[in-house]
């Protein structure tokens, strides 16, 4: 019985007792007046006092135990409706104390409660819940749980109690728990289905591009090129109208595709089967034919249509030949087992140089900026830039930070040099030379994480990315001038392509010119990865403008050190799955170990059977990977797993706060798991 009821029931008793009590009150006080007034009538009313007196106290006490049996009567008839109410109760119901003990439940919990022996506590039942989760704030929380096929919406309620009243009812409860938890549960299940039909029946947007279409088809015959864009074109129909798709093709090298939202988790789980099937089309040249897949997932088909573009952006970022899935912030990808093909038009540079041009003619003064740890390609770059702001006659500023130790010996040539006194800036003081009149150029880096200073892209509404890694699903909005060549081998490759467009009056130094062939040498691994036509023709222009061959190779002298180093990282490599070499390198006694890791990384594929390899340095709690490939699997995948990035057979990751036993430990799970996954 609630409060308000006792309430009640004591008001009816204590009216009861009182009437009989008032009325002898005052007949007393009758009695007692009448005697000033008359004797005879006094008497005679004090007679008829005592018997009204004496009669109500033989009722009261013969309707004593009437009335206590009619009271104990009601209160169990309440307390049995009030237990029928809660146990038939239509919602399943409970309460547990603080700790999540359950007490007492209705009979709609307990079909759950009895199917579950032994689970006294709701957060065993229910095991989307955790002792932590009773801890809340408020008066009550929700949870979302499912049990036995069936979804919930499970309501926790704190319900303010007497200690005293609880402890006499049911069960001893510590002093300061003043409260219990009540739960109900609220079938949710009809409404999930709902929304997940309709997420389901959402419109999914994909845009569809082939790499290479023009360099495989111009090598192939008239009749031959027909059939190979009609075998393409029922690769691409026959596939998305197996999930009720609908294609269109809008350029002779793209389509546009719809089709459900239900169907995408099977796409996925294939893995996008369609590139593999266009890869296997034969054609008159040595390059397959390959595309690349972006499928937007959004909240509208507004929404839709702008994921499907960064994604296919994204997949043509990345090398091309896989597929990427955006949904919201979520981003998938599939494939990306071909070396992308190096485009031969230099029509694409033409048009970003005049595009640069502009820009640093509009601007009052260029700030460039590269990845942490400056390698010579990243330096290399950025001097290509300085030197076409120069040109152009606006002041230009390199900011440096850390440095890749085979920078050094060259930059103390740029020290020695009184044009280069201001030039180079220190991180710590860039936001001073960057305002809305800067034209801020970044090198050699696309991930904004990785840049010298990210701050800075904040700081002005004109960015210029300059860049030839593959790109991730982090980017910059808002990008006056992009310039992505994942098929360059270096940054200062496409830098020096610039500059030859840029203006017939650039005229680079000596070793300006030879810090750009050197960053080109050294991400090239001497002209040996990574080279295409264009590769050369920047080191036939660099070599113009008085590249000392002999004299850059010997920045790349290996000290003794540096060759024990190498000796002692070749000992400790293990071989993984019988195919991918996996080495550490010494830190100690030695300036450039990242340098060294990559040139053993480089050096293990000339082992017989390795097709990968992988070399781990630790430097200050930093653990290094310097990965390579022949070209046969895409390291830049496993990278990425790790943290990093990179090309397709040149990548690498930094592991923060990590040692060399437990990164090794990563990478093989990694390795293995991709293994099982089919993707190495």
């Amino acid at each position: 019985m609630d409060k308000q009821g006792k309430l009640k029931v004591g008001n009816v008793i204590r009216g009861y007792y009182l009437f009989p009590i008032l009325v002898g009150v005052v007949g007393l006080l009758l009695s007692i007046a009448l005697y000033f007034v008359n004797l005879k009538a006094a008497l005679l009313a004090t007679a008829v006092y005592v018997v009204v007196l004496i009669a109500s106290i033989i009722f009261v006490n013969i309707n004593k135990r009437h009335l206590m049996e009619g009271l104990l009567k009601f209160a169990r008839s309440y307390q049995s409706l009030e237990g029928t109410f809660i146990s038939e109760f239509p919602i399943p119901y409970a309460i547990a104390d603080v700790p999540g003990n359950i007490l007492i439940y209705n009979d709609k919990f307990g079909k759950m409660y009895d199917e579950a022996p032994g689970k006294k506590n709701i957060c065993d039942l229910f095991k989307e819940l955790n002792p932590q989760d009773l801890e809340f704030e408020g008066d009550y929380k929700d949870y979302s749980i499912v049990y036995d096929s069936r979804n919930y919406r499970m309501r926790i309620s704190k319900l303010p109690i007497s200690s005293e009243l609880f402890e006499e009812r049911f069960i001893t409860l510590p002093r300061q728990d003043m409260y219990v938890l009540t739960v109900y549960l609220f079938d949710e299940t009809e409404i999930v289905n709902m929304v997940k039909k309709g997420v389901e029946e959402q419109l999914v947007i994909g845009s569809i591009y082939i790499d290479n279409y023009d360099e495989t088809l111009e090598q192939s015959t008239d009749v031959r090129r027909s059939m190979i864009v009609a075998m393409v074109d029922r690769a691409v129909v026959n596939f998305f109208q197996n999930v009720g798709g609908v294609v269109r093709k809008i350029e002779k090298d793209r389509y546009f595709v719809s089709f459900k939202r239900r169907y995408l988790p099977v796409l996925q789980r294939g893995k996008f089967e369609l590139l593999d099937e266009v890869k296997g089309i034969e054609t008159e040249s040595e390059m397959p034919v390959t595309l690349s897949i972006g499928i937007g997932v959004g909240t509208d088909l507004i929404k839709n249509s702008e994921n499907a573009r960064q994604a296919l952006e994204l997949a043509l970022g990345r090398g091309g030949d896989q597929a990427v899935v955006r949904d919201g912030e979520r981003v998938y990808y599939y494939g990306g087992k071909t070396r992308q093909a190096e485009k031969n038009s230099r029509v694409k540079a033409r048009v970003k140089a005049v595009a640069l041009k502009e820009i640093i003619r509009n601007k009052d003064h260029v700030v460039i900026m590269g990845h942490k740890t400056c390698d010579l390609d990243c330096l290399g770059a950025a001097i290509g830039i300085y030197r076409a702001a120069k040109t152009l006659g606006k002041k230009a500023y390199i900011i440096l930070n850390e440095l890749n130790n085979t920078v050094h010996p060259i930059l103390e040539f740029f020290e020695n040099d009184p044009e280069y006194d201001d030039v180079f800036i220190y991180a710590q003081n860039a936001h001073e030379y960057v305002n809305e009149d800067t034209a801020l150029v970044i090198v050699d880096v696309n991930k904004p994480d990785y840049f010298e200073v990210p701050e800075l892209i904040n700081l002005t509404k004109t960015i210029v990315l300059i860049d030839h890694h593959l790109q991730s699903g982090e980017k910059i909005e808002s990008i006056s001038l992009l310039h992505h060549e994942p098929t360059a081998s270096s940054a200062s490759e496409m830098v020096s392509e610039l500059l030859q467009y840029i203006s017939d009056e650039v005229k680079l130094k000596k070793i300006e010119a030879e810090t750009l062939y050197a960053g080109i040498l050294i991400d090239t691994n001497y002209f040996s990865k990574n080279t295409g036509v264009r590769t050369f023709e920047a080191a036939a222009f660099l070599r113009k403008n008085g590249v000392d061959v002999a004299k850059v190779k010997e920045l790349f002298n290996d000290s003794m050190e540096d060759f024990k180093a190498k000796a002692e990282t070749v000992r400790s490599a293990e071989v993984v799955d019988g195919r991918f070499a996996m080495a550490v390198c010494p830190t100690e006694k030695i300036d450039n170990p990242t340098v060294v890791a990559a040139q053993v990384a480089n050096e293990l594929l000339d082992v017989s059977g390795v097709v990968g390899s992988f070399v781990l340095a630790d430097i200050n709690g930093r653990v290094y990977i310097s990965a390579r490939s022949k070209g046969d699997v895409n390291v830049q995948l496993v990278m990425e797993r790790m943290g990093g990035g990179g090309h397709m057979n040149t990548a690498g990751a930094q592991i923060e706060n990590s040692s060399i036993e437990d990164t090794k430990k990563k990478l093989n799970l990694t390795l293995r798991k991709m293994i099982e996954e089919g993707i190495l």
